[in-house]
């Protein structure tokens, strides 16, 4: 075992859950963070994972840490990792039908806490199901995989956005710790509890939300132009240009490829979803205040 006493808390995202948002705030006092014993690994360094991991995982088979890296964590109180693609992706690039998602989410939260010798604090993000949905195909089309919503509806149901399945297959993983969850939908009233869960009460008064969206999702009439460039063989990075052409931000209404009776499916899932969560022993689920009102977007 490591002689090092720090802890470890992992917000794994979800993905399309303010992730970016939560990690460029607290990106901005890594030094102040690291000055109070707190350390930020975001996902410009686990993004190298196969280079981060080994080393911290040094940690938990006694061998002592050379360089930097051993000098930082001499001093740690709290490591504190976030990388949502360490659970899995957001869109399948073999676009097979999904039936599970983040099939593997325990077994590599799992193979974190066993490198490193000890618990793993988790932290993670839920989402209503079609919102979810609607930002995984925005993120697509971004990304140049371009088809028709109702294509990719068929590979990405709504049905596979099952939050507390994923929860309870967290909740039992070995060498998970503290589980804590919120709605994204309350992240922004909930966004000082969350960094003093994930950083510490001391520490958490040292960041402040950003004031900027991150990864603004795409406008209506930007996915119908993106289709239709595609269509007449346009290429290269359709996303990005027509995103700044069509933006939401100039008052384009945000792409919503559900019908009313969709979202109000989906929404009685996700509430089924969040209760179930809430009713889970080792669970911290933040009180999610947006769904005992009316679902919005």
């Amino acid at each position: 075992m490591s002689s090092f006493a720090f802890s470890v808390a992992f917000h794994i995202g979800a993905h399309k859950t303010a992730t970016s948002h939560l990690q460029r705030s607290i990106g901005a006092q890594a030094d102040a963070l690291a000055a109070r014993g707190v350390h930020w690994f975001g996902p410009r360094y686990l993004r190298k994972w196969d280079q981060a991991l080994p080393d911290l995982a040094r940690l938990g088979d006694g061998q002592a840490l050379s360089g930097p890296l051993g000098s930082l964590l001499q001093t740690a109180q709290r490591v504190v990792l976030s990388e949502e693609n360490h659970i899995g992706v957001l869109n399948d690039p073999r676009r097979r039908p999904v039936t599970c998602r983040y099939p593997k989410a325990a077994q590599r939260i799992g193979a974190v806490a066993q490198g490193l010798g000890r618990d793993v604090d988790v932290f993670l993000a839920i989402r209503r199901p079609t919102g979810f949905v609607n930002a995984a195909y925005c993120q697509q089309l971004m990304g140049g995989k371009v088809m028709p919503m109702a294509q990719y509806r068929k590979i990405n149901p709504t049905e596979s956005v099952d939050w507390a399945d994923l929860v309870a297959r967290l909740r039992a993983a070995a060498g998970v710790g503290q589980l804590v969850v919120w709605c994204y939908e309350d992240y922004a009233v909930h966004f000082a509890a969350i960094c003093a869960d994930l950083l510490g009460p001391a520490a958490a008064g040292l960041v402040q939300p950003i004031d900027q969206y991150i990864h603004r999702s795409l406008s209506a009439p930007a996915v119908a132009e993106i289709l239709h460039r595609h269509a007449l063989g346009g290429a290269g990075d359709l996303g990005t240009n027509v995103r700044a052409l069509l933006p939401v931000e100039d008052g384009y209404p945000p792409f919503d490829g559900f019908t009313p009776a969709d979202h109000a499916a989906g929404d009685m899932a996700y509430r089924a979803q969040i209760a179930a969560i809430g009713a889970m022993p080792g669970v911290t689920l933040l009180d999610p205040l947006w769904a005992g009102g009316a679902m919005r977007a």
